[in-house]
């Protein structure tokens, strides 16, 4: 009897255990909720370079973080990076569209040589190393080290890239290692010089600096980067006059809604046609401790056809004070009236281009004993709409050079002074 007792707990036990463990186990199966994670968009800014159209903005608005955990992610170059201010709008042009810098050193160099070879990518590069060091004692570590940012623009329809450093000097000597001898002497004259390699920018981060750039342009702690000497002339030009990003409204406006310095910054004005307002994209990367800090924003500003550049307005002065101002304004051009002593004017030939209109007005100013890159932003003045509407310079550069295309019966005018 006590046996049969024994075997019918023993029995009543394991059918207790079995029932438990099935109805637990239904239970887990019921209640679990499939993990919804954000997708991480490790990525991001070589598909933002590289236009890619199934991106669709407002759906990657936002910050994100992006972890470090993921090794062949191009993002992991940031770590340990220091971050930059945005300056590079006081060398690039006014017409730049489009332009990434990051903050660059040693450090990210040996970060993106790991990021190659978690992609099995290393060889290649290697071996354009190795060959620039074997021929020319040229030794891309080596230049790092004096690197601070690294980027590159659109202006235009060309795409530059550039370097800056703080040891100007040291570039200089390394480059000279890979110059190419056998170039002009007028390209040197007008401080243009040419590499033995194309790919340089490929060394330091090729992800996102794919195409070949040999010609080079030195302006104090920047060297700029293209594919001929053409577009580093308007870039020289631009510089000289002053023309430059820092100067377009658009630009003074998305700069004025960065708070924080990051490692990485791109501006891309994505305006369409059909836009009624400017569309300024912003996206930002900064390593931290474990990973990067993404901010992905677009910023809209009104459509504004009048730009005034490297002119301060005081808003501060009372109207009392804005009336004489204007009183001495008016009496200061009445009395330049009395001693006019005449105009000179070049009217833009039917077809004509804006650049090209420019090299006539150039000639008939020399003609007339004035230095054209003295008296142009001041003292020209663009007359469109049939002598209906007076440009200023700037403003003139702004909207018709390798832009619009000026109609006929357009003119420069400037009324004869002396200096």
């Amino acid at each position: 009897m006590n046996k049969t007792i024994r075997n019918i707990i023993i029995i009543i036990i394991s059918l207790g255990t079995i029932s438990y463990w099935i109805y637990t186990s239904l239970n887990n199966t019921t209640m679990e909720v499939p993990k919804v994670e954000k997708e991480e968009n490790a990525n991001l800014i070589i598909r933002l370079i590289n236009k890619d159209s199934t991106l669709i903005y407002d759906s990657i608005k936002g910050v994100e973080t992006i972890s470090f955990s993921d090794s062949t992610n191009f993002t992991n170059i940031l770590k340990n990076q220091e971050t930059v201010e945005i300056n590079i709008g006081e060398i690039i042009p006014h017409t730049t569209s489009e332009f990434l810098n990051l903050s660059y050193s040693k450090k990210t160099l040996n970060e993106y040589k790991a990021h190659l070879k978690n992609n099995n990518k290393f060889q290649e590069w290697d071996s354009l190393n190795t060959l620039l060091k074997t021929n020319l004692n040229f030794n891309i570590l080596e230049l790092a080290t004096y690197i601070k940012e690294i980027g590159s623009f659109k202006s235009n329809t060309s795409v530059c890239y550039y370097i800056k450093s703080d040891e100007a000097y040291n570039v200089v000597s390394l480059l000279n290692l890979i110059e190419d001898s056998i170039t002009p002497l007028i390209t040197k004259r007008h401080l243009y010089y040419k590499i033995n390699t194309d790919n340089l920018f490929q060394l330091l981060a090729g992800d996102i600096f794919t195409e070949n750039k040999s010609y080079y342009l030195n302006l104090g702690d920047y060297f700029i980067f293209s594919s001929d000497t053409s577009e580093l002339n308007y870039i020289y030009q631009s510089f000289e006059e002053g023309n430059t990003l820092e100067y377009n409204p658009l630009y003074i406006n998305y700069k004025s809604k960065q708070y924080s310095k990051y490692g990485l910054n791109y501006y891309s004005n994505i305006t369409t046609e059909d836009d009624t307002l400017n569309r300024i994209l912003s996206y930002q990367l900064r390593g931290e401790q474990s990973g990067v800090i993404s901010n992905l924003n677009i910023f809209y500003f009104e459509t504004t056809d009048k730009v005034v550049e490297n002119i301060i307005v005081d808003t501060t002065l009372s109207e009392e004070e804005q009336i004489i101002k204007e009183i001495i304004k008016s009496s200061t051009e009445s009395q330049e009236e009395v001693s006019e002593l005449g105009e000179i004017t070049y009217l833009l030939k039917n077809g004509e281009t804006f650049r090209s209109a420019t090299v006539k007005l150039k000639s008939e100013l020399d003609k007339n004993g004035y230095d054209y890159n003295k008296v142009k932003t001041n003292h020209v003045y663009f007359i469109i709409n049939n002598g209906k509407t007076k440009l200023d310079w700037n403003t003139a550069i702004k909207k018709y050079l390798d832009k619009k295309q000026p109609s006929e019966g357009d003119y420069f005018l400037m009324k004869k002074f002396y200096y």
